[in-house]
C-alpha cells in the first residue's frame, strides 16, 4: 500500500494534464497540495512524496512547454518585475558554487524552496486572461477544503485513538507539543489552519465580488469551518494573518464607496461569535472527555486545550513576547555571511540533509549557529545573503502594490475584490514573515507566486 501512494503525484500530474485548460490543471494541483501533507504521513516522509508537489508541477509545466516549442510559441509571457526575478533565480543558482554551500547535491535539492514554485507566477498571469479564472479557482477550493475541515473536526472531537487517528505518525510529532491538535489532511498539528488562512479570504471574497450571496451555504460553512478550524488547531499567527487579509480586503473595498463590504463586515462578526460558540459548548467538551478516556498521552494535554492557547490573543503579554530579538537576528546573519552561509541550511532541506550540512567543523558550526530561525529575513539572509535577501523582498513588496492598484483602479467590482484580497495576502505574508517563513514553505509559497501573478 505504501508503494502504491508514491505513485500520487504521477497520478495527480496526469490528471492535471487531462484538463481542458490551465485553470482546471493548476486545481487538480492544488488539490493535490491540500493532501500532500497525509500523503506525506502515510508514506514515512519517502523522499518522492515529500517533493510531490514539485514532481507534479513540474511535470505538468513540462509537458506544456513541450506542446509550446512543437507550436513554435518560445516566449515567456511578459510578466511584471521579471528582470529582478531573473536575477533572483540567477543568483540563487550561483550560490550553489558557493564555498559555503555543503555539496552541489544540497544547493541543487534547496532549489525546491527558493524556485521550483516560481513557474507558478506565469501560469497565474496567464490563466487570468479569462475573467472567469479567479471565481472558479476560488470556488472549488473552498468547496474542497470544507470537506477537509470536517475531518480535522471530526478528528479533533474524536481524540487519540480516534477514528481518523493515525497512531504513531501522528504521535511522534505531537509529543512536543502541550495540547492536543489535530493534524486534518497536513503533516502538522494545527498545520489545517494554513489553508484556513487561505479558504476564509477566498470565501469572503467570492461574497464581496458579488458571484455569491452571504447567504449562500457554501460560503457560511467555509467561514464557520475556516473560523473553527482556527480555535481548534492553537493556530494564533495564521488567525492573525487571516485577519490582516479580511482588514485589508474590507478597508480598500470600503474606500471605492462599496456598501457591501461593511454588511459583509456585520456577518463576518456574527459568524465568528458563533462558531467560537459552538467550540467552547460543544466541540471542547467532546474533545476534552476522548482525552480523558485516551491512555498513553502526556498529561498535559488535559490540563490545556488548543482552545485555552487561542484565547491568550487577547493578553498584551503575548504580543509583547512572541518573537523577539528579530533586528539582532538579522543583523547578526547580515554581518556574518553578508553573501550567504550556504544553500539549504533552513527548512525542510536542513532537515533533510543535516548529516551532509555538517560533515566538516566549519559546516557543523554554522549549522548549530544559523540553522533554524523564526523569521523569514534572517532565514533568507542564510541561505542567499543579503543580495537574495533584498531581490526577493522587493520583488513580494513590488507585487502587493501592482495587486493594491488592481485593487484600487479596477473598473468592475470583481477585480477589484480580487485584488484587495491579494493585497492582504501579501501585507499578511510580510507580517507573518518576522515570526515564520512563509515564503519558504508549502502550501503558503505556492498560493502566493500564484495568486500574485493572477492579480498581475
Amino acid at each position: 500500500m505504501r508503494y502504491l501512494i508514491l505513485l500520487a503525484p504521477f497520478v495527480a500530474a496526469l490528471i492535471a494534464l487531462r484538463m481542458r485548460d490551465r485553470l482546471t490543471a493548476m486545481l487538480v494541483f492544488f488539490v493535490y497540495l491540500s493532501v500532500e501533507g497525509f500523503l506525506k504521513l502515510v508514506a514515512n516522509y519517502h523522499p518522492v512524496i515529500h517533493i510531490g508537489v514539485d514532481i507534479v508541477l513540474w511535470i505538468v509545466v513540462a509537458a506544456w512547454v513541450a506542446v509550446a516549442l512543437l507550436q513554435r510559441r518560445s516566449r515567456l509571457p511578459h510578466v511584471p518585475f521579471f528582470m529582478l526575478l531573473a536575477f533572483h533565480v540567477v543568483w540563487v543558482v550561483l550560490l550553489v558554487f558557493s564555498p559555503y554551500t555543503a555539496s552541489l547535491f544540497v544547493g541543487v535539492a534547496s532549489w525546491k524552496v527558493h524556485l521550483s514554485m516560481i513557474p507558478l507566477y506565469f501560469i497565474g498571469y496567464l490563466v487570468a486572461a479569462d475573467q472567469d479564472a479567479p471565481r472558479r479557482f476560488m470556488r472549488v477550493l473552498t468547496i474542497f477544503w470544507c470537506g477537509a475541515f470536517a475531518i480535522t473536526v471530526l478528528q479533533y472531537v474524536g481524540g487519540p485513538g480516534g477514528l481518523l487517528d493515525l497512531g504513531q505518525p501522528y504521535m511522534s510529532r505531537l509529543a512536543h507539543f502541550h495540547e492536543w491538535r489535530p493534524f486534518g489532511t497536513t503533516a502538522l498539528p494545527g498545520g489545517e489552519a494554513v489553508f484556513a488562512l487561505v479558504a476564509l479570504p477566498f470565501a469572503l471574497c467570492l461574497a464581496l465580488r458579488g458571484d455569491y450571496s452571504m447567504r449562500n451555504p457554501w460560503i457560511i460553512v467555509t467561514l464557520v469551518g475556516s473560523l473553527v478550524v482556527f480555535f481548534i488547531s492553537g493556530g494564533r499567527q495564521v488567525f492573525l494573518g487571516s485577519l490582516i487579509v479580511v482588514l485589508t480586503m474590507l478597508g480598500l473595498q470600503l474606500l471605492r464607496g462599496r456598501g457591501r463590504a461593511a454588511a459583509t463586515l456585520v456577518a463576518l462578526v456574527v459568524v465568528g461569535g458563533s462558531s467560537w460558540l459552538v467550540v467552547r459548548e460543544y466541540l471542547l467538551p467532546e474533545a476534552q472527555q476522548a482525552l480523558e478516556e485516551a491512555t498513553g498521552i502526556p498529561d498535559i494535554w488535559r490540563e490545556r486545550s488548543t482552545v485555552e492557547r487561542f484565547e491568550t490573543l487577547l493578553e498584551a503579554s503575548t504580543y509583547a513576547e512572541a518573537r523577539r530579538g528579530g533586528f539582532g537576528m538579522i543583523w547578526d546573519r547580515a554581518t556574518a555571511f553578508p553573501f550567504g552561509a550556504g544553500l539549504g541550511r533552513t527548512g525542510s532541506a536542513a532537515s533533510a540533509l543535516g548529516e551532509q550540512l555538517t560533515q566538516d567543523r566549519l559546516g557543523r558550526m554554522i549549522q548549530e549557529r544559523y540553522g533554524f530561525q523564526d523569521n523569514f529575513f534572517a532565514a533568507m539572509l542564510v541561505e542567499t545573503g543579503i543580495p537574495g535577501t533584498v531581490l526577493l523582498t522587493t520583488i513580494v513588496v513590488g507585487l502587493g502594490f501592482l495587486a493594491l492598484r488592481l485593487a484600487r483602479r479596477a473598473p468592475n467590482p470583481q477585480d477589484s475584490a480580487f485584488g484587495a484580497m491579494v493585497t492582504g495576502y501579501v501585507m499578511a505574508i510580510l507580517v507573518m514573515s518576522w515570526g515564520s517563513q512563509p515564503l519558504l514553505a508549502n502550501p503558503t509559497l505556492p498560493f502566493f507566486w500564484f495568486l500574485v501573478g493572477m492579480a498581475s
